[in-house]
């Protein structure tokens, strides 16, 4: 705890002037020492919190190229399914097709789509193959190292509705390197299915890499319709 000691100031000469008294505050070297030790403390919990999400990351991480092997290995697609957002855009056509991913109903909930790729890049551009029943999405955020969801982008598709289909270009203004996104699709204010083919990640190079993982809200993913990959 602190101790007070009274100070006198005397401005002037010896003989002529005023004098001021102010009390302040000695501080024991115990005080010091107590408030040095907290602060090791709370960078000592932060550093382990960081090691932990790290380490969590890394789990992530390693869980996923297992499943990308898995799925190689299985050499098939569900027409539909999620493994449809893998790689690059392959539907050659506008329509219902079973090379992309349609949400489990048409209208019934927005929908979310997370894509993970290969290297972490400062990104410029989200590149979105729309292939059916386009001009839902609203809303993208990307993932920090450390896992944390920060919004980047929210508006209007740049693929309007009725159009058929194309390529919407979002621009990702961060300074945060990323390898996931997650795209927002405001499915029950534009109907029917939203068919999404490949989502492209663009750096600051130009260079685009294509999604090789993917999860989201809901799959039609009709099981009895497998498309061979290999």
């Amino acid at each position: 705890m602190a101790r007070w000691k009274t100070y006198r100031f005397h401005l002037g000469s010896p003989l002529a002037g005023f004098s001021i008294r102010m009390a302040l505050p000695i501080l024991s070297w115990s005080w010091f020492q107590m408030r040095i030790s907290t602060l090791l403390m709370l960078v000592l919990l932060v550093s382990v919190a960081i090691a932990w999400r790290r380490d969590r990351n890394d789990l992530a991480d390693q869980i996923i190229d297992l499943e990308v092997e898995l799925a190689r290995a299985r050499g098939v697609k569900t027409s539909w399914g999620v493994e449809q957002l893998y790689g690059e855009p392959n539907t050659k056509n506008f329509g219902d097709y079973g090379t992309a991913w349609a949400s489990a109903t048409p209208d019934g909930q927005d929908e979310w789509v997370i894509a993970q790729f290969e290297n972490a890049v400062t990104p410029s551009e989200l590149r979105i193959h729309e292939t059916y029943n386009p001009g839902a999405v609203n809303k993208v955020s990307i993932f920090t190292p450390l896992g944390n969801e920060l919004v980047v982008w929210k508006g209007v598709d740049p693929t309007p509705q009725g159009s058929g289909g194309g390529v919407s270009k979002i621009p990702l203004a961060t300074i945060w390197q990323t390898k996931k996104v997650k795209i927002y699709l405001d499915s029950k204010n534009v109907r029917g299915w939203n068919e999404i083919d490949a989502i492209g990640l663009v750096d600051q190079g130009g260079e685009v890499q294509w999604t090789r993982h993917a999860e989201a809200s809901s799959i039609y993913g009709s099981r009895y319709g497998l498309i061979t990959v290999f």
